[in-house]
């Protein structure tokens, strides 16, 4: 006996499908932000190494290597902790430490440099974990759709980077 093999209709979804319901919709607008945010993070923080103390060669290597060690830490959180646990973790690491650096007095060069690392390190770690963590978020049906409005979201925070770059080097005149 052959059974009447007929393919399957599939299902068509629409971008506005990520926006259906209050949960989606959340978690969507959650992602889209988180995703952008990370993204002028990564990109601020890797376009500004000639700006950091000390020898800007020196300074880009390190930035380099340390993602070596980001992604491998990555990997290992996101085989033995909760995917919110590990990405929360890394975010507040690299975004604190990001912060504290302004506390530091400008004559301390190792010390600055060494805490620009660890929050490369941090937003590097957490950068890698989003892939992940975003594509167990949505369901099958609008997973690509999701994937690719935060990549978007992320490409766009990438364009906007070298503008808070740029704020940086800009001294207040009336200030």
């Amino acid at each position: 006996q052959m059974q009447d093999s007929k393919p399957q209709q599939q299902q068509k979804a629409i971008l506005l499908d990520l926006f259906r319901t209050r949960n989606i919709a959340t978690i969507t607008i959650m992602s889209l932000l988180l995703w952008f945010f990370t993204s002028v993070g990564y990109f601020g923080l890797s376009l500004s190494t000639p700006n950091w103390h000390g020898n800007a060669h020196v300074n880009c290597f390190l930035s380099a290597v340390i993602e070596v060690p980001a992604y491998v830490i990555a990997w290992l959180l996101l085989r033995s902790l909760p995917r919110r646990y590990s990405l929360s973790g890394t975010l507040f690491l690299g975004g604190g430490v990001v912060l504290f650096i302004q506390l530091v007095p400008a004559d301390f060069n190792v010390l600055s440099v060494g805490l620009v690392m660890v929050g490369k390190f941090g937003i590097t770690a957490a950068f890698s974990m989003l892939y992940v963590y975003n594509v167990e978020l949505y369901p099958t049906l609008v997973r690509n759709m999701a994937v690719g409005a935060t990549s978007t979201a992320s490409r766009l925070g990438s364009i906007i980077a070298p503008y808070f770059v740029y704020l940086g080097e800009t001294s207040c005149i009336s200030c």
